[in-house]
């Protein structure tokens, strides 16, 4: 080698390694550089998926070409975690708008349901004051049949009691002649002491005098008597409940055992009328009058008929 050659060599080396020096500062210098800048980019922005994560292959460039590469790989994340986050709004709000229209759909069906229950309440309330209504006009329809009927009843009474009296006045008119016939015939036997015949009279007038009273008390018994039979069916046709099978011309006739006081002791059909639930609500009838508390008013003798009587039941409303 010539000497002029190594000199050439040893003076190119220096310039070499300040080059090769400020390279490595440069680069050294553009790394601590972007280093900071991603610690500060990572804390401003949110993180992003791991499979959002770019690989990239270390290669062997400038550095100010890798800082823009850098710059542009960090604004390309942001975009995409803009796009990310702007997806996630957009999520929010779809699964925001089916909650409120599920609200909805659910409020609109329950103020259905609730028109509907509304609805179903009006026509119970409805069917409730038709029911009501029917039973208070059946009522007052029974009211006025049975007050037809008790004032027919009270007619007939009268009647019969007018007739009644008219044949006591009657009665007692023939036994006041009888009286005043009894008295003349006296007064003559104070003249005849002697006449036989006046006492022939005098028994025969007292006879029937006797005869008289008796058909008068006797006539009064069956008065009591006929208007406590009266007073007795009046009571049991009122408290009877009619069966779905009544038919017109129906009859039964019943056997019945009372108390001194007036209670009902038995009922027992004698003579049936060819339906049994007809015949029941005759008995069921005469449990229900009873007790007949008008039967103390009446006369021990007179008490007696009605230990055990026969009561024809033949209800006159019968259709």
């Amino acid at each position: 080698m010539r000497p002029d050659t190594k000199v050439q060599g040893g003076g190119l080396l220096f310039p070499f390694l300040i080059a090769v020096g400020c390279h490595l500062l440069g680069g050294w210098l553009l790394w601590f550089g972007w280093h900071q800048a991603s610690i500060i980019s990572e804390q401003r922005m949110p993180k992003i998926r791991p499979d959002a994560v770019i690989s990239a292959v270390a290669v062997q460039q400038d550095p100010i070409e890798a800082l823009r590469q850098k710059q542009q790989a960090e604004a390309a994340a942001k975009a995409r975690a803009n796009r990310e986050r702007q997806k996630q709004k957009e999520a929010q709000r779809k699964a925001e708008a089916r909650k409120q229209a599920l609200i909805r759909q659910r409020e609109k069906e329950a103020e259905q349901k609730e028109r509907e229950r509304q609805k179903a309440i009006a026509k119970r309330e409805a069917e409730r004051i038709a029911a009501e209504k029917a039973k208070r006009e059946a009522e007052l329809k029974r009211q006025k049949l049975q007050a037809e009927e008790a004032r027919k009843a009270e007619e007939a009474r009268k009647a019969e009691e007018i007739r009644k009296q008219k044949e006591l006045r009657e009665r007692e008119a023939q036994l006041l002649a009888a009286q005043a016939r009894k008295e003349a015939l006296e007064a003559a036997e104070a003249e005849r002491k002697r006449q036989e015949s006046i006492d022939v009279e005098k028994q025969s007038l007292q006879s029937a005098l006797d005869q008289e009273e008796a058909f008068l008390s006797q006539l009064e018994d069956q008065e009591q008597l006929a208007s406590m039979q009266m007073l007795i069916k009046n009571y049991v046709e009122q408290s009877w409940s009619r069966p779905p099978t009544a038919r017109k011309g129906m009859q039964a006739i019943l056997t019945i055992e009372l108390l001194p006081t007036g209670e009902v002791k038995s009922v027992n059909v004698i003579e049936a009328s060819g339906d049994s639930a007809f015949d029941r609500s005759a008995e069921q009838a005469v449990y229900r009058a009873g007790p007949f508390r008008e039967l103390q008013d009446l006369k021990p003798h007179q008490k007696d008929t009605f230990r055990s009587f026969n009561l024809v039941f033949k209800p006159e409303d019968i259709q």
